[in-house]
This record gives C-alpha cells, structure tokens and sequence, in this order.
C-alpha cells in the first residue's frame, strides 16, 4: 500500500512461478513495455516436460490463436490463422521419462509455452490445460502439486540509466523437490 500505484509490465500464466517485473512509475512502465515490443527484453524459463529430449536445441515457430469455447475458458491452439509465435526449446537434464528444459521466448504469447510444448508432444507437467493426465499423476506421485514452469530470469535494460539489469528467482523448494526425486528414481 505505501508504494501507491504499481503496475504489471507483463504477466505470467496462472500458477507458473518466478521473476515478474513491475513499475512504480508510468514512465518506466511505458518504456518497459516498449522494450517487450522491440523483443529487447530476454525471458528464460524452466520447464519439466514429458518424455526424453532428443531434440538438441529446437526452435519451435508456429502461431498461435486465442479460442473462447462456451463455457467462457480460454484455449490457445496452433492455426495458421494465428500470429506469429516462437519458442526455443533445450535439455538441461534428462530423466527415464522426463526432462528439465531451458525455455526462451522469441515472442510473447497467451500460453505459448504450455501450448507449442504440447504441440510438439512434449507436454508440461502439472499442466491440466494442455498437459497430459496420465504423466500429470506420474508427476503428483513424485510430489508435484501445479504446473512445473517457472520464469528463471529477466534480461533487460533499465529505462533510467541503460545498464542491463539481470534479475532472477531461484526454484521453489517444491519443485526442487519433484527433480531430487526424479534423479532418485533415475539412478
């Protein structure tokens, strides 16, 4: 409340965790927001995925459209009717029936990574969206108990003085958790 009036500069889908940027003041909110339009602003994720990577690093562009289905949800689906969507995909780790995996965001898009992650039939855990349920209750056996994606860092370049700033957040203890058990389950 002391702070007054606090905005967004971009968001995060619902239960994905980590770094989240927000202005106190209006005019560095505009200039953040112009630097997200100009992709100046780098955002890396991680992501646990079903199944073993065997993609190296992969470059996953294709669009994106927003559906409304009757009951009012929101759905994303890949159409060529869609705009332009590109995500990089690359293993960090390797489990017997998943793998841990550094996201970038070429582009900016409602639910991009959950949705070309599926697309590429590599779904996400904990996903109820886009995931799959089957390795969703795998996932909650080993203790997860939301969607594993989570926003490492933020590259960007303040609006003030231009000095790149480089923030992060570490993984919650949670998540943490689900890849000890993994590992444990691996050896």
């Amino acid at each position: 409340p002391e702070l007054g009036d606090i905005e967004l500069v971009h968001r995060l889908d619902r239960d994905t965790s980590g770094c989240l940027l927000i202005s106190k003041r209006r005019e560095m909110l505009l200039r953040l927001q112009q630097q997200f339009k100009e992709n100046r602003i780098h955002k890396h994720y991680l992501a646990l995925v079903k199944g073993k990577w065997r993609n190296g690093k992969q470059i996953v562009d294709a669009p994106l459209r927003k559906n409304n289905l009757q009951s009012g949800e929101r759905m994303v689906r890949v159409s060529p009717q869609g705009k332009a969507a590109a995500t990089v995909f690359q293993a960090q780790k390797i489990f017997c029936n998943a793998s841990l995996m550094a996201v970038q965001l070429l582009t900016g898009r409602t639910h991009q990574i959950r949705v070309h992650a599926a697309h590429i039939a590599y779904p996400i855990a904990g996903d109820s969206k886009y995931g799959d349920p089957a390795f969703n209750n795998i996932m909650k056996a080993r203790g997860l108990r939301r969607l594993f994606l989570h926003a490492k860092s933020l590259e960007y370049f303040h609006p003030g003085n231009q000095k790149k700033m480089l923030i992060s957040a570490p993984l919650s203890e949670e998540l943490v958790q689900v890849l000890s058990e993994l590992n444990r389950s691996s050896d």
